[in-house]
């Protein structure tokens, strides 16, 4: 029951020739992966193990591991008319960043069978209790709280939100609902500054009052006698004295109910000694699944349905074979570490995108640092459990000693599983950080963090989306290197003091020698001298001011769409907020629409995915502009200024779009 639908809300400052893919590699060690999505009972059948290389026709069971991360998932064989196949139970082991759970099958290696044990006698026949959850993640609001900030809908005091409810096959019985909500709101001049109220059926059967913003899991139960049919979940948020404003986010709710139990593949509860199951056909079998990761089968269903159990515990029924098979398997990759042991310039990026990246490995190599390129999905593969986590691009480049340059090819994204599935991967996974004003913020630079906390990699990213976008940020790479005269820096400014104060800093620790010219916002003609000057030829543009996704300057001094017009690359330089943001679900930002722009637009990007103020900036500003009067690469120069730190919400709150080691001055 959960929708998809990205809607903005993250609050802006301003208001405002393709080479075919490559096939994957196949497996050398009879490993594979396994993807699964949600808590359940899993049917790996005989064709699925033949196309794993393994024969299921043989007469004893074929030696077979199965396993997520480091922790061994124990299966029931079972040896159908068509051979050998294996059920599990999976936990949902979704994460921020992929809904789907990937568990490693390893052949010729021994594995865990699921115990078996027998159900208890039954003291009497019994009813299970089931439970349903509702949850639409419509809006991404970065702010709140929460392991994964999509809510469903905001409750504004007074105010109150009705769904309808349908609870199938339900018995009269106890009924438990759970809200999961998100306090939006904070009054320092009422306490309590939240108060809380759900109908049933127009009846109230809970209230709550709290004080202050947080996430809240608010439970209330009932007696009902007519389950049936439908019926009305209301949820109200009424006035309260001295609050002026109240929001309440509603996250989603879940409906525990007494229901007959049905030999489906369902999980359910059991309120005493016994369940009935209902109509179970030849071959349910009948799996305490308390313990996810230590199911116990429990053997066929009685042929008069009443099994043994105990109170509270979770139990799956139904017929292994008739359980649902995994969405993919795909053979493991792998990452050959010994290789890289002398890599300085490193590439990560899908299998698509690598003979779009093989002209700059090419000129990385001609500049004399070895340069590799190493398929994504084995990072997550060797490194870590075959799902797409940060995590595992941390591991990888804590073990190369030489490595001074990341580059991630690949876009990255805030929507939830949006690094599953055939479109999910061609994205690179984004670790995500907290930061005051922003919450949720995308931090690329946080990889190149070494076991004591100290940055010590440049980290670029390629917002790309396909092999063409990759090759237009590649040919404008080597184009801005082999260019025959240096960039004009210039320096734009925000019409307001403080901006102004910045750029004429800027100026004076720009490296000498370079032709400058400064503008300022404030001047009537001021767009069109900016527009006039980038039309000229390469430019390092380096401003300072207000910003936000889609414009530049308060009046609108940059648009979204203006990297279109000028007629070469920019390097560009955003000491603003949120321009950079490449994570956005609803919203592309400047830096990766004038990334993407053929022949024009960003040669490279260095800006905001966050909030900051120009205090907080001022450190990293004198740092990095500092370091490129010696050094020649636009990583080196950040990186300087990410080591001389300051600010936590500065260092993790910007990103570099662009190449790592693009030499900014020098060919």
């Amino acid at each position: 029951m959960r929708r998809w639908q990205a809607i903005l809300a993250l609050p802006l400052l301003l208001a405002a020739c393709a080479c075919p893919p490559a096939p994957p590699p196949a497996t050398s060690d009879g490993t594979w992966f396994v993807e699964v999505e949600g808590e359940g009972g899993y049917w790996i059948g005989p064709e699925m193990l033949r196309t794993a290389g393994i024969d299921p026709k043989q007469d004893t069971l074929p030696a077979l591991r199965l396993s997520q991360a480091d922790r061994e998932i124990p299966y029931l064989p079972q040896n159908t008319d068509k051979g050998w196949g294996l059920f599990f139970f999976a936990a949902d082991l979704s994460t921020r960043y992929a809904k789907r759970t990937a568990l490693r099958l390893e052949a010729d290696a021994p594995g865990k069978v699921m115990p078996t044990g027998e159900s208890s006698p039954a003291a009497s026949s019994g009813d299970g209790l089931a439970t349903l959850h509702w949850e639409e993640n419509l809006r991404y609001f970065p702010q709140a709280s929460t392991d994964i900030p999509w809510l469903w809908e905001p409750i504004h005091a007074p105010g109150a939100v009705t769904h309808t409810v349908t609870l199938p096959d339900a018995l009269p019985g106890p009924i438990t609902t759970t809200l999961h909500l998100w306090s939006h709101t904070s009054s320092r001049q009422a306490d309590p500054d939240h108060l809380l109220r759900v109908m049933w059926d127009g009846q109230a059967v809970g209230e709550w009052e709290w004080d202050g913003q947080g996430m809240h899991h608010l439970t209330a139960s009932w007696e009902e006698d007519q389950p049936g049919g439908e019926h009305t979940l209301a949820i109200e948020t009424p006035a309260l004295p001295d609050v002026d404003v109240a929001i309440i986010w509603l996250d989603g709710w879940d409906v525990t109910y007494r229901q007959s139990v049905k030999a489906n593949g369902s999980i359910w509860q059991a309120e005493g000694g016994s369940l009935r199951v209902e109509g179970a056909k030849a071959g349910a079998r009948l799996l305490d699944v308390t313990d996810p990761y230590a199911p116990q089968d429990l053997g066929l269903v009685p042929a008069d349905g009443i099994a043994g159990t105990a109170a509270g515990h979770r139990y799956w029924v139904g017929n292994p074979e008739n359980a649902p098979g995994p969405l993919a398997i795909r053979a493991a990759r792998r990452v050959d570490v010994d290789a890289l042991a002398d890599v300085v310039y490193l590439a990560l990026a899908p299998l698509e995108f690598h003979a779009a990246l093989q002209p700059l490995l090419e000129l990385r190599e001609a500049q004399g640092l070895t340069a590799e390129v190493v398929d994504i999905q084995a990072v997550y593969d060797t490194f870590g459990s075959g799902q797409a986590d940060p995590e595992a691009l941390r591991a990888l480049v804590r073990s190369l000693p030489t490595l001074r340059y990341l580059l991630l090819a690949g876009d990255g994204t805030a929507e939830i599983g949006g690094y599953d599935g055939e479109a999910g991967a061609l994205r690179v996974v984004a670790p995500l950080v907290r930061t005051l004003v922003v919450g949720e913020t995308p931090a690329d630079g946080s990889l190149g963090i070494d076991e004591e906390g100290r940055y010590t990699v440049a980290v670029g990213r390629f917002p790309a989306a396909s092999a063409d976008e990759v090759r237009v940020m590649v040919e404008k790479t080597i184009a801005w290197e082999n260019r025959a005269e240096p960039p004009t820096a210039l320096v734009l400014s925000d019409d307001e003091q403080e901006f102004e104060a910045v750029a004429e800093e800027i100026v004076t620790l720009l490296p000498e020698g370079i032709p400058t010219q400064k503008l300022d916002a404030g001047e009537e003609t001021s767009r069109e001298d900016t527009l006039a000057a980038l039309k000229q030829g390469p430019t390092w543009l380096n401003y300072t001011g207000h910003g936000s996704l889609t414009i530049l300057c308060d009046e609108g001094i940059l648009t979204l769409e203006d990297g279109k017009t000028w007629g070469e690359p920019a390097l560009v330089v955003a000491w603003t907020c949120l321009a950079a943001h490449f994570i956005h679900p609803a919203q592309v930002s400047i830096g990766e629409t004038w990334m993407r722009a053929p022949g024009s637009g960003a040669v490279a990007f260095l800006g905001p995915v966050g909030e900051t103020t120009t205090g907080e900036q001022s450190p990293f500003i004198q740092a990095f502009y500092t370091a490129l009067k010696e050094k020649e690469r636009l990583g080196d120069g950040w990186l300087a200024a990410l080591q001389v730190g300051g600010s936590h919400d500065v260092a993790v709150g910007y990103t570099l779009l662009g190449d790592p080691a693009l030499r900014v001055l020098r060919e």
